[in-house]
């Protein structure tokens, strides 16, 4: 009996020093590793780090580190698999940073799903920011949901986080997910800006150069742009080159616009890496440089900004600082169009109609042209009527005709003003009438069109 109380004894005594060399050897060690950590000895807060493996805080700082580069050289797939491990352990910072990771694709493969659950379990924990950053993700993520993104932006918004704030206020002011409302819009702008939210900063300078919900101001715009873009906001750095481009309201300087475009396309802003491949492309600012044009369009196409992606395809359409391919500006307007820019698809419908690029499709290239049509495109207007016209890819409908090549006359497209004259000369798809017919030859005539000079000495003979 005495044997038994003993060995049990000792099996205790040794429970109580295992847990407290445990303590004070294991769980001691984030604590002083974070001393190291806070005095910047790096090196040996890893170290400690690394010897407290089970405590999920030591994970998530060893993430931390590894994911911005302290103390060892950046590496985001080691940083992932320490913040999984935290993350397991419900700590919401981890969840937070896997949410990021898995939506930009640093160190795991690009997931938006699992990007929301991250996000959504650190959120409901109470994590602000991960709630801003839900918010976010379901306002301008690829399957886009407005009331939730409504209801994460208010709640970190309320809490004081200025990105929740900012976002909030664009939804009021484009109307998704609320009513539009440009001064409730202007509250939410204020608050982050007093938060001292650049992005803010941009798009308050916005509202004052469009006149929305404040009275136009373009100097005021023009102030909040460079305060932006003093403090590094890539959207405020290509707002303020714009204004240096165009000269409004400050006076024109290619040489500032290029350097504002630079540093907005040195963060990867799509709109700036257009803007400087097309100053590349014209020799404004810069010594002209085919080369450097391609990349930068490329740089911004990749990121699908349809502008750059016409831009690409017109350099390899004339073979500028690219050998000419037909077949690849044909992709790379397709890409664009897709995106609906009106230029991208009346350049694929015309593709199509002549058989560049592309298997000639008459079918198609009404598809495409009416698309650009309908964006008020005086080109593709033109070109439908005529399809109407002769029947080609469509069936034959004068009246429609006459309509297209109404709306691209009263944009003064010549080719549509003599087009629309010779049906009104002919009464075809019009009522016939002379008076009309000599309008509109007088209008394409003073644009300098030689047929429609003609046309008209007939008309008065």
């Amino acid at each position: 009996m005495f044997n038994k109380i003993l060995i049990a004894i000792i099996i205790i005594s040794a429970g109580i020093a295992a847990y407290w060399y445990y303590s004070g050897n294991v769980g001691n060690n984030f604590e002083r590793g974070m001393v190291h950590y806070n005095n910047k000895n790096y090196t040996k807060a890893i170290q400690l780090f690394k010897k407290d493996t089970d405590n999920a805080n030591a994970q998530n700082q060893l993430g931390m580190m590894y994911y911005n580069g302290i103390g060892v050289e950046k590496n985001p797939i080691t940083a992932s698999l320490w913040y999984h491990k935290a993350a397991a352990r419900n700590i919401a910072d981890a969840q937070n940073m896997l949410g990021i990771m898995y939506k930009n694709g640093e160190g795991v493969v690009q997931d938006r799903e699992r990007s929301e659950q991250w996000f959504l379990s650190a959120s409901n924990r109470g994590h602000i920011e991960a709630q801003a950053n839900l918010g976010e993700l379901y306002l301008v993520g690829i399957t886009k949901d407005f009331l939730k993104a409504e209801k994460w932006n208010r709640q970190a918004a309320t809490l004081g986080n200025s990105k929740a704030q900012h976002n909030l206020g664009i939804m009021y002011e484009t109307g998704q997910g609320v009513k539009q409302n440009l001064k409730v819009a202007l509250h939410w702008f204020q608050k982050a800006i007093a938060n001292k939210y650049a992005p803010a900063q941009t798009s308050l300078g916005k509202l004052y150069y469009d006149g929305k919900g404040v009275a136009q101001d373009i100097v005021k715009a023009s102030q909040w742009y460079q305060k932006a873009a003093a403090n590094e906001d890539a959207r405020g750095q290509f707002y303020l080159g714009a204004m240096y481009y165009q000269g409004e309201p400050v006076e024109q300087n290619f040489e500032q616009a290029v350097m504002w475009f630079n540093k907005a396309a040195d963060q990867n802003y799509p709109a700036a890496q257009n803007a400087l491949g097309s100053m590349y492309l014209s020799g404004n600012g810069v010594e002209q440089d085919f080369n450097q044009a391609i990349q930068w369009y490329n740089k911004s196409a990749n990121q699908n900004y349809a502008k750059a992606q016409l831009n690409l395809g017109m350099m390899y359409e004339d073979g500028q600082g690219v050998t000419q391919d037909i077949v690849k500006a044909a992709e790379w307007y397709r890409k664009s169009a897709q995106h609906n820019l009106a230029e991208s698809q009346f350049k694929l419908g015309l593709m199509y109609y002549d058989g560049l690029g592309l298997p000639q499709n008459l079918s198609e290239a009404v598809i495409w042209f009416k698309k650009a049509a309908e964006q008020e495109h005086d080109k593709a207007q033109n070109n439908l009527g005529l399809m109407y016209y002769e029947g080609d890819g469509v069936a034959q409908d004068l009246t429609k005709a006459a309509e297209w090549y109404q709306k691209a006359a009263l944009q003064n497209n010549v080719d549509a003003q003599v087009n629309l004259a010779v049906m009104y000369k002919k009464g075809q798809g019009v009522s016939k009438d002379l008076d009309k017919a000599k309008s509109w030859l007088i209008k394409a005539t003073e644009q300098g069109d030689e047929y429609a000079q003609d046309e008209l000495d007939k008309l008065q003979q």
